[in-house]
């Protein structure tokens, strides 16, 4: 077989990118600002809308990509290519800008998760553009296994080429001793996989679409492949989830949240195996094919009749969440298609353009899964608040108010006006919830029922630099403890640490030794070990709550329970991360040695009958006094 020549596959390449100008262009856009922020991400203060620009070009190789595919399949002139490239580029721009920037006090998860949503609307497009004609069913098939194969045959390609250049360049290093720069190995990377890996791609995808309708011939190896691994995992699938059904219906018990992900899982893995086995099950030898797939569709009906029993459980107990939302709609979505199949309809194109006609309208307006979400977990937090008499006449009772002299700290006359209102149980759910809001929502929906204007106040701290949880100071506003109450044990958890940027003194110390002891319902997950100060054997061990430093010196004790209980009073029973390093400093003498003992971070869980200090880390610094 003759090897191509560098001829051919410049001439490939040039044909390629004829055929897919904008998704190239698109794929180098982002390769360009990948190497960038590999090389300066460090020296900028905002990298944020350099990501945004990234993931946006990310997302214009697919749907540049359709508008390539669309165009190609019929005669355009020029300037329809420019105003279907145009249109392309303002979804693009649009998408763009709904992504946050630093600027604002909340950037949330949302705008993300659309993004991912957007995502795989533009792959699900590329999947069936070509094909939006009745019929076609078989050309339509042969173009996705050709993009499939083509995918796995571009990741290979581009797996082996970063693999030898990465071997060449670490042979460069051992054995000529080149200096290589340590962010090329990433670069290489973003480069292969973002523009090799897409151009490579594109230049294998067919050409005559029309004529893939007539390809009658299907690789045997993808019917072994879901004939004997597939289909035999599916079956096992369903079969433990019918024994689950039955468990529910006998035992008369509630179905398990859980339940919901596996079901949807096993689905949609069963319906990609329907579709990898459909042109097999045409030949008259296959036709038990069609039969399964018949009777996989009917069986499913009954295991999303248990998914919407399970999800409604969740929904009623906790409201409506992002996640909870998808798996509804991805129900609803599997009812569809699994009666529509049912009915021994064969246009699998129904499968993709469903799904798509789906997402679209979900993403977006008051029906979205964005705005049921927020609404219901905002209104979830208000009823809990009123039930309690923390909210009344829509305004929080006995609210925390903020010295805004204060600031950027956050300092009040007074905090915990409204703690031993809630039980344990409830405030856990009332934390819950505001954290939940602030990675996806924000708190537009809650800064109403304040009468401060706690968002103007956090971006006071947050334009200062400092770093702060929005979360925690909604839920100290409400006059709670921004802590989770430990129910089985009734206790509290607690978490001391000092400010990073402060510099530890060495001076006046021979000897520095860092530890870390971290316990785990007793057991002793990091052992504070023995060290040598000129041949003399210290050890160090926790014991009672106390730190113990021993050796044929001398021994010291460290009541780090005191410590504890200081901090406690100090802070009023809050978590700190902001403390002084000589705040957590215990300074130690004896005849032989002085002891200064640095805590780096305190993590304690405290209940009515005892106190169990999970973590302590600092460092332990020791000065021998010479012999008289």
């Amino acid at each position: 077989m003759k090897a191509p020549s560098l001829s051919y596959l410049s001439q490939k390449a040039k044909k390629s990118f004829i055929r897919f100008p904008m998704t190239i262009i698109s794929a180098s856009i982002a390769v360009v600002i990948g190497i960038y922020l590999t090389e300066y991400e460090s020296d900028n203060n905002n990298f944020l809308p350099y990501f945004n620009l990234l993931l946006t070009a990310a997302l214009g190789i697919p749907i540049y990509f359709c508008i390539s595919i669309l165009l190609g399949k019929k005669r355009t002139t020029n300037s329809l290519q420019l105003l279907a490239y145009s249109i392309g580029t303002l979804i693009l721009v649009g998408i763009y800008d709904s992504l946050p920037s630093s600027e604002i006090t909340n950037n949330t998860s949302v705008p993300y998760i659309r993004y991912v949503i957007f995502n795989i609307i533009a792959h699900l497009l590329v999947s069936f553009v070509p094909y939006l004609k009745k019929g076609n069913l078989n050309g339509f098939w042969n173009y996705n296994k050709a993009l499939f194969i083509r995918i796995l045959t571009s990741i290979l390609y581009s797996g082996f080429l970063y693999v030898g250049l990465i071997l060449a360049l670490a042979a460069l290093d051992l054995l000529f001793d080149i200096e290589i720069h340590k962010e090329l190995y990433l670069e290489i990377f973003i480069i292969i996989i973002g523009l090799f890996n897409t151009w490579f791609f594109v230049s294998g995808v067919p050409q005559d679409l029309d004529a893939l309708e007539d390809i009658s011939t299907y690789p045997k190896g993808l019917k072994i492949f879901t004939q004997f691994v597939l289909l035999p995992l599916l079956t096992l699938y369903l079969t433990i989830l019918y024994f689950y059904g039955g468990k529910i219906i006998i035992e008369w018990n509630w179905p398990r949240g859980i339940v919901s992900y596996m079901i949807s899982m096993v689905a949609v893995l069963g319906i990609l195996t329907m579709l990898l086995v459909y042109p097999f099950g045409k030949l008259k030898e296959n036709a038990w094919i069609k039969k399964f797939t018949h009777a996989y569709y009917i069986l499913l009906i009954p295991l999303i009749v248990i998914l919407f029993f399970a999800i409604h459980i969740r929904i009623n107990d906790y409201g409506v969440t992002i996640n909870r939302y998808i798996i509804v709609l991805l129900g609803i979505w599997l009812s569809i298609v699994a009666v529509f199949f049912s009915l021994r309809r064969t246009n699998i194109k129904f499968i993709p353009i469903s799904l798509v006609i789906i997402l679209i309208p979900m993403s977006f307006g008051p029906w979205s899964m964005f705005s049921v979400s927020e609404l219901s977990q905002s209104n979830r937090l208000k009823n809990i608040l009123k039930e309690y008499s923390i909210i009344e006449h829509g305004k929080v009772q006995n609210e925390v108010i903020w010295v805004t002299d204060s600031l950027p700290k956050f300092y009040a006359k007074e905090e915990f006006t409204n703690e031993n209102i809630l039980p344990d149980s409830i405030h856990n759910e009332v934390k819950s919830i505001i954290h939940y809001l602030d990675g996806h929502h924000g708190f537009k929906k809650l800064d109403p029922i304040f009468s401060q204007n706690l968002d103007s106040l956090l971006k006071v701290a947050h334009d200062s630099s400092r770093y702060i949880y929005d979360a925690e100071i909604y839920i100290r506003s409400l006059g709670l403890k921004n802590v989770h109450f430990y129910i089985d044990g009734d206790s509290e958890h607690f978490n001391y640490s000092i400010r990073r940027e402060n510099a530890i003194k060495v001076k006046d110390y021979d000897y520095l030794y860092d530890f870390d002891h971290y316990q785990f319902k007793g057991r002793h997950m990091v052992k504070i070990g023995n060290f040598l100060a000129d041949s003399i054997d210290f050890q160090l061990h926790l014991e009672n709550n106390s730190l113990d430093l021993q050796s044929s010196l001398d021994s010291i004790n460290f009541n780090i329970n005191s410590l504890f209980e200081d901090l406690k009073s100090k802070y009023d029973n809050q978590n700190n991360s902001d403390i002084a390093g000589s705040e957590m400093t215990i300074l130690k003498s004896t005849k032989t040695i002085n002891v200064k003992l640095q805590i780096l971070s305190l993590e304690v869980n405290e209940s009515k009958d005892s106190t169990f200090f999970r973590n302590i880390k600092g460092k332990l610094f020791l000065k021998i006094k010479p012999n008289d």
